[in-house]
């Protein structure tokens, strides 16, 4: 028997019945894997998570009840095989799935199997209505509803579709180790326009320059919000929510090195993630609290910063090309709960900008209530920021996440 299809298997069970996270999980398991089978039990994962539904679909009319969560997901994983990755070894697929499974399910996977290899691959409909679309995608039917509201039918569509391609691995320079006059040397890499991004050739991943934290892995839009906070060297800076890290270390090779910046996180293990994050980048300048966001202004009572980054906890719908297990769990009601405390953090972290200085908010998510309108109704009840600018970016638009970020400035 394969055992990588023995891992993918026990992979997906935690993410899709134990309620894990598929990237936390690969790191946790992958290291016992070579680096082929790491990208193909990552390419299993992440394809069913992404096809759930289509999958599912294939197979459900052959059976007469959906069976134990565990064997359903086995079919689901061997569908994704025989249909969309592993054409050609249909013998192995088969039997690499009736030997996992337990006896009393041997019969029924062996038949389900066989029946669609016989049958084929049944076409999807076309994705004209709400209902089909939702099938195609894997995306709740609410979620489409809501971006049909917010951004119009014809963006609704060109989201959720993008939602279905392989995440791109974006990569930024560090210059804190990191000269472009070195990067010049090799050919195949080149700064983009912004003089942050990398286009690279081959796996980052991989390289040595990571380790070294001479490039760091970030999705282009993440990028932009350091941009948009666009802090200089000797100033103060407050991270309210910074997390593992990434965004911190920007500002920090932005800043050359140079003033002071207070990273900031609700949990003390997150918090190691940043000062390994910043220990990597050679980011001296930056120290880290175990803080509330939520309750920043007092906390940090009669401090005051002139940089204020609120990167807050949202939904993370513009992000589901990473994290398409998110849809799992994601509910109407747990989108109010989440702005709220959004809400929250403003309120309780404006106080920290200094007048004359800048609070940049951002989600990396796509609901106008955890965006726009949160900012707008900061905005009404503190006439003292004034919005200066503001962006939403769509995964549809190019090899990024979705993202929105608003800058602000306090009135001196």
């Amino acid at each position: 028997m394969n055992t990588t299809r023995k891992r993918a298997w026990q992979g997906l069970n935690a993410i899709l019945n134990e309620g894990q996270y598929a990237n936390l999980w690969l790191r946790q398991h992958g290291q016992t894997l070579s680096e082929e089978e790491k990208r193909w039990v990552t390419a299993v994962i992440y394809g069913v998570l992404r096809h759930r539904e289509p999958l599912r679909w294939q197979w459900r009319d052959l059976v007469r009840n959906v069976p134990e969560p565990s064997i359903a997901v086995l079919l689901d994983m061997s569908v994704y095989q025989l249909f969309y990755l592993n054409k050609g070894a249909e013998y192995a697929i088969v039997n690499d799935a009736v030997e996992l499974c337990p006896r009393s399910k041997k019969g029924l996977v062996n038949a389900v199997l066989r029946q669609l290899l016989r049958r084929g691959p049944k076409p999807l409909p076309e994705p004209e209505s709400i209902a089909d679309l939702a099938l195609v995608t894997s995306h709740p039917q609410w979620l489409l509803q809501l971006w049909k509201a917010h951004y119009g039918e014809e963006k609704m569509r060109r989201i959720a579709l993008a939602d279905l391609e392989e995440a791109a691995v974006s990569v930024r320079i560090n210059p804190l180790k990191l000269s472009r006059e070195a990067l010049a040397q090799r050919p195949d890499w080149a700064l983009e326009s912004n003089g942050w991004t990398i286009r690279t050739a081959g796996n980052p991943v991989s390289d040595p320059w990571l380790k070294e934290g001479k490039i760091v892995i970030q999705d282009r839009s993440s990028q932009q919000v350091a941009l948009m906070l666009d802090p200089k060297p000797n100033d103060t800076v407050f991270d309210a929510c910074s997390a593992p890290g990434t965004k911190t270390t920007q500002l920090a090779a932005m800043m050359n090195n140079e003033g002071s910046i207070l990273a900031c996180d609700l949990h003390a293990h997150r918090l190691a993630l940043v000062e390994e994050a910043a220990q990597r980048c050679g980011a001296t300048i930056i120290q880290t609290r175990t803080l509330d966001a939520a309750q920043a202004d007092q906390q940090l009572a009669g401090r005051q910063f002139d940089r204020v980054l609120l990167d807050v906890p949202c939904s993370g719908l513009g992000v589901l090309r990473h994290k398409p297990e998110i849809l799992l769990r994601l509910t109407p009601d747990s989108l109010d709960e989440i702005v709220a405390l959004q809400a929250a953090i403003l309120t309780h972290c404006a106080p920290l900008c200094k007048p004359g200085g800048t609070l940049v908010y951002s989600t990396c998510t796509l609901n106008r209530k955890e965006n726009d309108k949160q900012v707008a109704a900061f905005l009404l009840q503190h006439p003292e920021f004034e919005l200066m600018a503001e962006q939403t970016i769509f995964p549809d638009e190019g090899a990024q996440d979705g993202f929105y970020i608003a800058k602000m400035t306090r009135r001196g």
